[in-house]
């Protein structure tokens, strides 16, 4: 697996999970972050830029390695995302996300992790 793989997955079954499950940690970790995550009711809003950002803080903290310089770089994780089955994969947990603004500069637009309604 490569480091943007790693990530990847650890969006997938890290943060997003437990920010459906309402994990205190996770919350608590959101609180302190100094960018754009933030919890809104139940649901996770971010621009992916911070996400990216917090992805990188949350994946060393919870012990999970250090990445190689690649996975550090937000162009490729961007590519990798928008290539990614991300809302194929969160229809397990019952989620998917949207967009919530849609903004001109990509970086500026927001995104929605919710859970799907029936």
């Amino acid at each position: 697996m490569t480091s943007l793989q790693a990530l990847h997955a650890h969006l997938i079954r890290e943060v997003f999970a437990r920010a459906l499950a309402g994990d205190a940690e996770l919350a608590d970790s959101v609180g302190r972050f100094d960018g754009i995550v933030r919890l809104d009711d139940k649901d996770l809003l971010f621009t992916l830029p911070d996400l990216f950002r917090f992805l990188l803080s949350d994946f060393e903290r919870v012990g999970r390695g250090t990445l190689d310089v690649a996975a550090r770089d937000y162009k490729p994780f961007h590519r990798m995302l928008y290539r990614s089955r991300t809302n194929a994969q969160l229809r397990s947990f019952g989620a998917l996300v949207v967009v919530e603004h849609a903004d001109d500069d990509h970086a500026l637009s927001l995104y929605r992790l919710t859970r799907c309604r029936d």
